[in-house]
């Protein structure tokens, strides 16, 4: 519809161009969600109203399958569900509480859309009314209009009676034609994909949520009646070696830097080196883990500072925690993936973390000290050339001394007698 608004220079014209429900709908399917960070997104919302405990049920019938999400956390009024089932219903230039996991006001739908064709909420408010609301895209698509349903689907009902006994909130996919896959030509390849995705999703989320899953007022996930175990990336152990740690100070912030060597394999248990390995193993784990809000969103990647992986580095791991004030900066995106480019390379010149990129690299037993000097020199070079401030400089450095102290600790790779590394 074409509209005339009077202007200070005259007269300007300009059209709305409302979005097409179908096309849009469609396209919030292609975020690039896998099945389990698209749960991890919703368990986002589930411990953002305080949930204690979410309890997750994959239930095959083929065609008919569904997944629900239940947990007790704080429920919702009518007017606040129906702005949460709204597409980009929180601008992600709004100030956040410290605990909020969210950002973009999208996870909700973009993560369901992605691999089902049919949302479900109930949820239950302080007064205890329970209230549905549901999106099915078929019926956005052939009606063309952005109507969203005000009763359970078919596979959600069962949960609205749970939901007004006990409280909290259920999220209920159903047309799961993306988590589900083919089920008429192949049905028992369809049947054991979803169950193989729901072996991932309970691994992925016991890194995920790691933190939140072990210590004091620890939280409860299960997945199909299966406690979900916490994996912490720095293994517990009387021999991981804390190689640096670093309080960055950034707009306001700190971003929390430490570096780990984990032990050598001789020191482990076969079930502690299990752990240790991860579900991707030792080699592909190493590496920098990122935390927004306590919640990992980067798991082993060097981030472009610390080198390729190979076998003389895979004990090496590096933490960096960060709060959602830095979201913009660490360019945290729906997924809640980040890309650091921005921190490393837009943050201050920092002649400290410099140096102390430096004197990471000098190795016990340098008879040349010019030989060490020029070590340190080309760390300063390096960092400078790639752009790297006063955090980016600080990684490099942490990156630097954590591939050193690997090299001396463990030097013919990954093994061989270990050598004291000086505190940092």
């Amino acid at each position: 519809m074409a509209r005339v608004e009077a202007s200070a220079e005259g007269v300007e014209e300009w059209d709305e161009a409302a979005p097409r429900p179908k096309a849009l709908v469609e396209s919030l399917r292609s975020f690039g969600y896998s099945p389990e960070t698209a749960i991890a997104d919703l368990l986002d919302n589930s411990i953002s109203a305080g949930a204690s405990e979410m309890v997750l049920h994959f239930e095959w019938a083929g065609s008919d399958s569904h997944l629900a999400i239940v947990d007790d956390g704080r429920g919702m009024d009518e007017a606040t569900l129906l702005e949460a089932m709204r597409p980009g219903s929180i601008s992600p230039l709004s100030t956040r509480a410290a605990s909020d996991l969210g950002r973009f006001g999208l996870g909700l739908k973009t993560a369901s859309f992605a691999q089902a064709r049919e949302l479900t909420v109930i949820t239950r408010d302080a007064s205890g009314q329970a209230h549905v609301r549901r999106w099915d895209l078929d019926l956005v698509g052939t009606s063309g209009q952005w109507r969203l349903l005000r009763l359970p689907s078919a596979q959600a009902a069962p949960y609205l009676s749970q939901v007004t006994r006990t409280g909290g909130t259920a999220v209920v996919w159903s047309k799961c034609d993306r988590l589900v896959g083919d089920v008429e030509h192949d049905p028992e390849r369809a049947a054991d994909r979803f169950y193989a995705v729901v072996d991932q999703v309970r691994t992925h989320l016991g890194a995920t949520f790691h933190r939140f899953l072990a210590g004091r007022g620890a939280r409860s996930i299960r997945v199909n009646d299966v406690a979900v175990q916490p994996w912490d990336p720095i293994l517990k152990h009387p021999a991981t070696h804390l190689v640096t740690t670093e309080k960055l100070p950034f707009r306001g912030t700190r971003v929390e830097v430490k570096a780990y060597v984990l032990p050598h394999r001789s020191k482990l248990s076969e079930q502690q080196q299990q752990a240790g390995a991860g579900i991707r193993g030792w080699n592909a784990q190493q590496g920098f883990y990122v935390y927004r809000n306590k919640r990992l969103v980067v798991s082993g990647d060097w981030l472009g500072v610390g080198g390729a992986k190979d076998e003389h580095t895979k004990l090496g791991r590096i933490t960096i925690d960060f709060d959602s004030e830095l979201d913009l900066d660490w360019q945290i995106d729906v997924k809640k993936s980040t890309d650091p480019r921005q921190v490393l390379e837009g943050a201050a010149g920092s002649h400290r973390t410099r140096r102390a990129a430096g004197r990471g690299l000098r190795r016990p037993g340098d008879r040349d000290a010019g030989r060490a000097g020029r070590r340190r020199r080309q760390v300063g070079r390096d960092a400078r050339r790639r752009g790297a401030g006063g955090q980016g400089a600080a990684l490099h450095g942490a990156a630097a001394r954590l591939r050193a102290g690997c090299h001396l600790r463990y030097p013919a790779a990954g093994g061989g007698r270990a050598t004291a590394i000086p505190a940092s």
